[in-house]
């Protein structure tokens, strides 16, 4: 795993009322995937795949988006961490060995991505920990691990 400095975000227009969205460029070319986020914290290459932190930057309420694109950046896996009310800060990120991200974000806690070789199977809306949302499926190709601490 390393920092990835050619992949990049572009924002994308959108209304008011939609939450943000950005468009990957790869090398600074434009690949049409657009996905959730607004500020690219960060970029990790992880054996020829990349996974993007992106989050809101919406001050009282910024949420943490997780993608994981190809190296043409076609979108594989996404998870969000957040909920209304609550703000995170995006820090600490280190790598772990084999093929897993720390960080610090919402909720206290210490997050970690570990990126698999191939898609597991995974049971829709099972075993993630409080505060993660991911669009319904059957596999995945990354698993987010954290225990946030309970609301005030």
């Amino acid at each position: 795993m390393r920092l990835a400095s050619e992949i990049s975000v572009r924002p994308v227009v959108v209304n008011d009322d939609q939450p943000p969205l950005s468009e990957v460029c790869v090398n600074a070319v434009a690949t049409g995937q657009r996905v959730d986020g607004a500020v690219l914290e960060a970029a990790v290459e992880c054996n020829g795949r990349y996974l993007l932190f992106l989050t809101d930057d919406v001050p009282a309420e910024d949420q943490l988006s997780i993608h994981l694109v190809d190296r043409d950046g076609r979108l594989l896996d996404s998870a969000r961490i957040g909920a209304m009310y609550s703000t995170g800060s995006f820090s600490s990120l280190t790598f772990r060995e084999p093929n897993a991200a720390a960080f610090r974000f919402i909720g206290d806690a210490d997050w970690v991505v570990r990126v698999f070789d191939q898609p597991r199977w995974q049971m829709p809306f099972v075993a993630e920990p409080r505060g993660v949302s991911r669009p319904w499926r059957w596999r995945r190709w990354f698993r987010v691990e954290g225990r946030p601490s309970p609301g005030p």
